[in-house]
């Protein structure tokens, strides 16, 4: 009986021939392997959702004013940015990470009036920084909130925020270099959990930095298939 399963179908016959074309003038027939390049890390925007800060809203960092300091460089553009009870974070660090001082207003003692401070800072900055010494009631933060919205602005917090759209977790950071880093810091390896409306229960980066070349992030499980790679 006739096996129909096994009879060659056009394909077949269409390489059977080809293959004997190529023995006739002595080429020899290789199957093509594809190989998949390694993810790249991206830009540090890499880290917000949309690639930009959200506006009319309110974000967190926690643990890592280096990577405050970085996101403002990296998303500042042409923006005013307002530093409010922050008087340690240094000029110098802003700079380095590419902030353009020019469009900064700087607010180092807000004696007791931060809310006060950050609502009219609000309506004519893009950007302001809520540092760790500008002290606010949950009632205050919903305000500014609310005014952030109005305004089409956002609040960025070393400190928790209720009603925050993006909240950036930094785990762990490690700094090297000279001495292990003691007294030259020439790279970080931050690990950052994103946590917003998009990532469910949150999304893991890397984040990287060496020397004074601009940071880099790369979501965990990419890193991961780099690494293998």
């Amino acid at each position: 009986m006739f096996d129909t399963a096994a009879a060659p179908t056009a394909w077949d016959r269409a390489r059977a021939a080809l293959e004997s074309v190529e023995r006739r003038v002595g080429v020899e027939h290789h199957d093509p392997v594809v190989a998949l390049a390694p993810p790249e890390p991206a830009p540090l925007t890499e880290l917000l959702p949309d690639g930009d800060l959200p506006t009319g809203a309110a974000v967190t960092v926690r643990d890592s004013a280096s990577l405050m300091c970085w996101l403002l460089g990296a998303t500042q553009r042409d923006r005013w940015v307002a530093l409010v009870g922050w008087p340690e974070l240094s000029p110098l660090a802003l700079a380095e990470a590419g902030v353009d001082l020019d469009r900064v207003v700087v607010v180092p003692d807000v004696g007791g009036r931060a809310a006060a401070i950050l609502a009219a800072l609000l309506d004519g900055v893009e950007i302001a920084v809520a540092g760790p010494h500008a002290v606010t009631t949950a009632s205050e933060r919903r305000k500014l909130l609310a005014r952030a919205r109005q305004r089409a602005a956002t609040i960025l917090s070393p400190m928790p925020w209720e009603g925050a759209a993006l909240v950036l977790n930094v785990e762990h950071a490690r700094w090297s270099g000279p001495d292990h880093g003691d007294y030259c810091l020439r790279e970080a390896h931050l690990s950052v959990v994103r946590q917003s409306r998009a990532d469910g229960a949150g999304t893991r980066f890397e984040v990287v930095r060496h020397g004074t070349t601009a940071p880099t992030a790369l979501a965990t499980r990419a890193a991961a298939r780099r690494r293998a790679g």
